[in-house]
Formats: structure tokens, sequence, C-alpha cells
């Protein structure tokens, strides 16, 4: 609605609108719209920053859970632009979620292992990030099986985040994915910073390498990989988790 066309609505149009606005209500009309025409122009500047900012191109792969990724460009760029992959989550996420997530994935890229974060949208809940080439599991679907090379990128990652603190937390095949020949991480939403209480719940101060190595583990023999798909990741599980899951 332009909000140069307020003072057309009657009190009671105005009253509602006010109550959708979460104002406080006031005696005239004159009143109501000198409160809600700030609310309009704040909605306005939002718009144009952040929801007309970004284009949709097409949806990539499937609708999980949480919500569903698109391909996305800006349209700073309308004869080209670059390209990137926006989130989308339900909006039951709560923005504070999002905001950690974003932050633990974007110190998880500066330290090599994740997409770089471009935008975060706590409103409309996304967060933009780099575009990644193609998925881990795109290369295995064909092989059935994963490499020694791409099992030591692997545990190079676990390394890297349990060195930085930050516990991914799932090891879904489908959160690798590949970007100029070198393997990234995705999906933080589960992600959790590894502190004094998550070392004493977990009782490691590398979870990645100790929780997640034996998660995939378990995944790829689910999926019925052949074991030379997880002969290096065994070298780095304890005598204890090789006994109890006959590994």
């Amino acid at each position: 609605m332009d909000y140069t066309k307020l003072n057309t609505l009657t009190y009671i149009q105005l009253k509602d609108l006010a109550n959708i606005m979460e104002l406080p209500l006031k005696r005239s009309k004159n009143e109501l719209i000198k409160d809600i025409i700030p609310c309009f122009k704040i909605w306005e500047q939002y718009k144009h920053t952040k929801i007309d900012h970004w284009k949709y191109v097409k949806q990539l792969g499937e609708k999980g859970k949480e919500g569903t990724t698109y391909l996305v460009k800006t349209h700073k760029f309308p004869a080209g632009g670059e390209y990137y992959a926006m989130k989308t989550f339900n909006k039951k996420k709560s923005g504070s979620r999002l905001y950690i997530e974003a932050s633990l994935q974007q110190k998880a890229a500066d330290a090599g292992v994740a997409p770089q974060v471009i935008d975060v949208d706590p409103i409309s809940k996304h967060i933009v990030m780099q575009c990644m080439e193609k998925h881990l599991w795109d290369m295995l679907v064909k092989t059935k099986q994963l490499s020694i090379n791409q099992q030591r990128q692997i545990i190079g990652l676990y390394k890297k985040l349990d060195k930085i603190g930050i516990f991914h937390g799932d090891a879904n095949l489908m959160n690798y994915m590949y970007q100029g020949g070198k393997l990234y991480m995705i999906d933080f939403g589960m992600s959790k910073e590894i502190n004094d209480s998550l070392i004493k719940k977990l009782n490691t101060s590398t979870p990645n390498i100790n929780i997640m190595t034996l998660g995939l583990i378990l995944k790829l023999r689910n999926m019925n990989f052949n074991e030379e798909s997880w002969v290096y990741l065994e070298k780095y599980l304890s005598m204890e988790q090789k006994s109890q899951f006959n590994l």
C-alpha cells in the first residue's frame, strides 16, 4: 500500500493497521497516520535493500526439513552478475538462531571449511552464501565409494573445525560440496561452539574427529558402500568405537 494514501482510510481501518503494526492506538486519524508513516518508510527501505536486492533463478536440490535453497543473483547487475545460494528457513526459525548459524558458518569459511556468508536476513529468514559447484554425493552415487583422497579431505575439514572451536554436528553426506576442486562443508544448522560445557557433555575436545568421523562411517556402511570407503577414516576411531560398532 502507498503510505501517501493513508488519509483515504477510515479511522477504523487505520486502527486495524496500527494493531497489525503493534502501534499504540491514538484518538484521531492524523495521530494514527503520523505513527504509521515511519513504519511504512522503514518497510520500503527494507524491501529495497533486502527483498528486491535478490532475484530468484531456480531451486537447488530438494526441499529440506528447515527450508529450501535457491540459486539467486542480485538485481544490481541486470546484464549478468554473480550467482549465490540462498538458504531459506521456515518462519518458526528464530532470528537469534539464524545469526548464530551464520556466524559459525562464517567463522568456518574464514578457516577455508565453508562457503562465505554474503547476507543474513532474520526477517525474511534466509542466509545468502557463496555458491558451490556440486555435491560430493553426486559423485558418490556413481562410484559408491569414498576415495582415500576424499576421506583425507574430510578429516582435514574436521581437524580445522576442531581447531577453531566449531562442532558441525551433522554427518549427512549431503553436507559436503565442491568448489574449484576443493571440498567444503555446508549446513551449519546443528553446529555448536566447542566450549567447556560441550566438551564435558561429549567427553571430547575434538568432537568432529571423534564423533563426526564415526557418524560418517556408519552412514556409509548403512548405505552399502564398500569398506574401502572408510579405511582411512577408521584410523581416527578409538578401539572402543571399533569394538562397539564392529568396525
